[in-house]
């Protein structure tokens, strides 16, 4: 019994940290870096704000250690070619930068839906899950936008063009905050307007995230259903 106990403990305890961590993550994300001024840091300091959403969301729900050393696998090479993407001015390091930042999102992803859509009670794990994957696919689909208009400029109007002679670096860095804020707008389908796509590319991502937001939300609101349903049954 001890020995339960024991696991137990340790079990809500790396809950509680990985909860807090996400809840930090999304504080800075979304009420921290949004009044800074948009330079290099600022914008590393939200892509690390990011990464530890990631890791402490997956690891609130799979409680590995292993997710932590995958985290690091991942955010170590992004810093280094996005670092090298500013330093050499080079498109191709940041994409590449980008795409790790990209693999690691989709992996989360996949590791937090195998777990929603296995679950077979109703808990906080389920639920939080569920929040999380919403967050981390508007995170995800906001990368998708930015890296395109990087390669294919004027992909979208009123959200500018990247530019590396920026000296404040605010034509770089606040266009990947109006992408961010345009993910989420079109995750939820609020259809803002102010910022519009304007390549198939463009538009194609952008209905697939609508899409994906609106089929989501179904798909979570018939699981949690579906499990609130059969718990009595599984009792009798």
């Amino acid at each position: 019994m001890d020995e339960v106990k024991k696991i137990e403990t340790y079990t809500t305890k790396g809950r509680l940290k990985g909860i807090i961590g996400a809840l930090l993550a999304i504080a800075a994300i979304f009420f921290i870096v949004p009044v800074f001024e948009k330079n290099f840091y600022t914008h590393l300091f939200l892509q690390c704000s990011i990464i530890v959403l990631i890791v402490s969301t997956v690891y609130t729900i799979d409680r590995e250690h292993n997710v932590l050393i995958a985290g690091l696998f991942f955010l170590l090479p992004f810093i280094y070619f996005d670092s090298l993407s500013f330093l050499y001015s080079s498109t191709t390091h940041l994409v590449i930068a980008y795409s790790y930042f990209s693999i690691f999102t989709i992996l989360a992803i996949i590791i937090l839906m195998r777990k929603i859509l296995h679950a077979r009670f109703v808990n906080a794990d389920l639920i939080f899950g569920a929040l999380m994957v919403y967050l981390l696919s508007g995170a995800l689909w906001a990368n998708f936008y930015f890296v395109e208009n990087i390669i294919f400029p004027q992909s979208f109007h009123g959200a500018g063009l990247f530019d590396f002679d920026s000296t404040t670096f605010l034509s770089s860095y606040e266009k990947q905050f109006n992408f961010l804020y345009y993910s989420f707008a079109t995750l939820a389908t609020l259809g803002m307007g102010d910022i519009t796509p304007l390549s198939h590319l463009a538009k194609s991502l952008t209905t697939m995230e609508a899409m994906f937001g609106q089929l989501f939300v179904a798909i979570i609101i018939a699981k949690l259903v579906s499990v609130w349903w059969h718990v009595p049954n599984k009792a009798q």
